[in-house]
Parts: structure tokens; sequence; C-alpha cells
């Protein structure tokens, strides 16, 4: 019988969450830093093949070295149309769509889009999933709105502004929100270890045709499929294992509102490396300004979080706004 993914095993000690929140917001802005880099002169397609491929090889071997990993990835496979669009919403649809806006749009712009997540959240749990959403939650989805509009205006990376980069970016965010609201009622019970590299091989699988095409007509060379490599399996899979486990020491919500950093994080960390020029002080009021409205949307009253300190248990009918 497979474990309930959430509890701990006895006498397992539990690793220093600080050390674990620093090291996701670290490894989700390197997954942003070097998409960009790869994205600018790859073909943004292949690299969304190699990163997710890489990633679920990774994930793969962790899993089939565990017996309860084995056991729940026989149980995920048994629902292949779970999987099937699972995969496509929450990773290929939105890997797609985030490299094929970051040359469009700008890195720091499509990481803004996405940290809007909650905000769709919002919205798509209201109309597709019975969510109601509490006016804290709209005026907080509309203020993150809002000042990413503004950043955009801005153009704060120098990227121009694309209505085709922004909408690959917005439509990949929305795919992936309502991935969330699905897995929570169909896979939630299983091991995040399980799922998740059966869902990243059905996403690979996915993106091929996407991607062969172009791949064959521009392939990428020795250095950038190292990249890729890199990429997937040394900052993806460890950002998604690190992920996961702050869900289950802290719940969704603290990591819904610790990946607010990431959007900071990535926006200095492309001035450090020289491809954007130094924050302005309006640029950072407007990140600053986004934060706080997805803040209002992720991060519960303490009189709810007392009630219900963990989050959202599998098999409650009720379900959050997603992390990323």
């Amino acid at each position: 019988m497979l474990q309930d993914s959430r509890r701990t095993a006895p006498g397992t000690q539990r690793p220093t969450t600080p050390l674990l929140a620093a090291g996701l917001v670290a490894l989700l802005a390197l997954t942003w830093l070097l998409s960009g880099e790869l994205a600018a002169d790859t073909e943004p397609l292949g690299v969304a093949l190699g990163r997710t491929a890489v990633c679920a090889a990774v994930l793969c071997a962790l899993a089939a070295a565990r017996p309860e990993g084995r056991a729940g990835a026989r149980a995920v496979l048994a629902r292949p149309g779970a999987v099937a669009a699972l995969a496509l919403l929450g990773f290929a649809g939105y890997a797609a769509g985030t490299l094929l806006a970051m040359p469009r749009i700008g890195t720091s712009l499509t990481n803004v889009t996405v940290a809007l997540l909650p905000c769709f959240s919002v919205v798509i749990g209201a109309l597709f999933f019975g969510e109601r959403a509490s006016a804290r939650m709209a005026a907080g989805a509309l203020l993150a709105t809002a000042a990413a509009a503004g950043y955009a205006a801005l153009g704060a990376d120098g990227a121009p502004l694309d209505a085709a980069g922004l909408l690959l970016a917005a439509g990949a965010t929305a795919g992936f929100s309502a991935y969330t609201f699905l897995y929570r009622r169909s896979l939630a019970a299983l091991p995040p270890l399980a799922v998740l590299p059966v869902l990243l091989g059905a996403a690979s699988v996915l993106l091929v045709p996407l991607s062969l095409p172009a791949l064959l007509a521009h392939p990428p060379t020795p250095a950038q499929w190292g990249g890729i490599v890199l990429l997937g399996g040394a900052v993806y899979a460890p950002a998604y294992l690190v992920q996961h486990r702050l869900i289950l020491l802290r719940g969704p919500v603290f990591v819904a509102a610790l990946q607010l950093a990431v959007p900071f994080t990535v926006r200095i960390g492309e001035w450090a490396l020289g491809g954007s020029p130094a924050p302005g002080p309006y640029e950072l009021a407007l990140l600053a300004v986004c934060c706080g409205g997805i803040a209002l949307v992720t991060v519960r009253p303490r009189a709810r979080a007392a009630a219900d300190p963990d989050g959202p248990v599998p098999g409650r009918t009720r379900c959050r706004p997603s992390e990323r």
C-alpha cells in the first residue's frame, strides 16, 4: 500500500526549512536565467524538449530506486487519460509557451507573468472548479495584474512588447493553473517522486512532434546540448524535489509565498550577468507592488493559517491557488 506522501517517516529528521527555502529560490531563479540564455540562441522548443526529457530521466532513476516510487509509477500509468491531460497542461504546454515567450518579451517579463499564477488560479478556480475568491484575493489579483502591466509598459529588460509573446506566457500560466486543480483531484494521493517522472516523460513525448522539425533544421551545438542537460538534470530535477519537500513540510501556501522572491532574484541575476541594466526605482517599485498583490492572494490570514497550518490535504474537495 502506498503511504500518504504528506507524512514524515518516524525517526526522520526534518531538513532545515530556511536552507531548503533559500535553495528553492536559488534553483527557480537559475531555471529562468539558464532557460533565458539557452532560448536566446537555441531553438526554444528544442530546449523545452531537452530539459523536460532530461529531468524525467533523472527523476525516473530516483523513483526506480525506491519501492514506493515503482509502485506509485505503476498506479499513475494505469490512468493514461489523466497522464496525457496533466502532461500537456502542466509541462509540455508550460515549457513550450514560456520558452517561446522569452525571446519575444524577455526573461524578466515572462517570469513576472508566470508569477501571476495565483491570480490566474483565482479566476480559473472560480470559473471551472467552483472555487470562490474572497475580496482580499480578488483585490490582490487586480493589484498584481496592474503592476505587471505597468512593468510591461516600462520595457523593463529592454525586450520589445510583443502581443504574441505575452499571450504565450499567459497561456502557459493559465494551463499550469488548470493543471494544479486537476492534479490535486486525480493524483494528489500518490508520492510526487512517483508522479513527476511519468508526467514529465509523457510531456517529452508530446513535445517531440513540435520540436523535431526545428531541431533537425537547427541542431544545437555540443555546448548547447550540455547547457540543456545541465538545466534539466542539475537544476530542474532538484528544484522539483525541493519544492515538493517544502510543500510536505510547510504546505503549499508557504511555497507560493516563498516564490514571490524569484522575480527579484531573476532580475538581479540578469543585471549581475550583464544581460540587463541595473533595475531602476520605478521597475523595483512595480515589482514590489506585483509581489505584494500576489501575497494577498497566496498568504492566508493568521487565524485561518492556525486553523489549517499544513494547507490542503489530498481528498479534500477544495483547492488552493497553486505554487510553480
